[in-house]
């Protein structure tokens, strides 16, 4: 790092379960640059690594909303948000947050962290089974609860708006993908860096799904390993039900035909 350079930080943000954590790591690659954790917070961030790395910039994930953003002081910053199909996001999020049919057992166990990740797996497998879980989370991306997670009280459409109608920079989870290397050129081109192919392609290798899981797994991160799933698109077509499958065809139609989205007819 340069004497006397103001850092930029770099934060990624978007709905959660959009592919943040992956995108904040793939960024961070691309720049040479740390990925601080979790923008102002101090919780245990699994996006965060690279600490090491010497660098005019950094990278935050986040979740918040674009006021939030405002009102966080940081003197130099570039946001990207990270657009993923709401339908992808509510599988994600039915299988991450704890989304519970009684609040009230969690809350008993919630002093007692042996016994409260016990209640965690009887209320996945018993209480709060798949279908109530994604019919939960299908809500809340559509309405916003606070019940299922503070990150999102709000809906996806009142999350992302606000950053579309303020210019911000973009990146589609599915583009990046299906052409990786184009959407890498675009985000460094925003950043206003210069990276040769080979650096792109050896930041992309690194950060794979697969490469990535390898490395965790081969470092006893078994939870890290989890956290990054499949990655795959559209796994909505097999795993959503048809009732939430509907829902979000009639509540969002106007956003998946604006962002490209394919519906189930097609």
């Amino acid at each position: 790092m340069e004497n006397g350079t103001e850092t930029t930080d770099i934060i990624i943000v978007g709905y959660p379960k959009s592919g943040n954590t992956w995108i904040t790591r793939l960024v961070a690659e691309l720049v040479g640059c740390p990925v601080v954790g979790f923008l102002n917070s101090d919780h245990h961030e699994i996006a965060r690594e690279g600490l090491e790395r010497e660098s005019n910039f950094r990278c935050y994930k986040s979740h918040h909303q674009v006021y939030e953003l405002d009102e966080i002081d940081i003197k130099s910053k570039k946001i990207i948000y990270v657009l993923r199909d709401p339908r992808d996001i509510c599988l994600s999020g039915s299988a991450y947050f704890v989304i519970e049919r009684w609040p009230f057992l969690g809350r008993l166990f919630s002093d007692y962290p042996k016994m409260y990740r016990i209640y965690k797996g009887i209320n996945k497998l018993i209480i709060s089974r798949s279908k109530y879980r994604i019919k939960r989370m299908a809500e809340a991306i559509i309405y916003g609860s606070r019940e299922v997670h503070w990150w999102v009280r709000v809906s996806w459409a009142a999350h992302y708006k606000p950053y579309l109608e303020k210019n911000t920079f973009f990146v589609k989870y599915e583009d990046l993908l299906s052409n990786t290397k184009e959407e890498c050129e675009r985000i460094i081109d925003f950043l206003g860096i210069q990276r040769t192919d080979a650096q792109i392609n050896a930041a992309i290798e690194k950060q794979s799904f697969k490469n990535k899981k390898k490395e965790f797994l081969k470092k006893g991160q078994q939870k890290k390993a989890n956290f990054l799933r499949t990655g795959r698109k559209e796994q909505w077509r097999e795993g959503l039900p048809l009732q939430q499958k509907k829902m979000f065809e009639e509540m969002l139609n106007t956003e998946l035909i604006q962002f490209g989205y394919p519906t189930e007819k097609e």
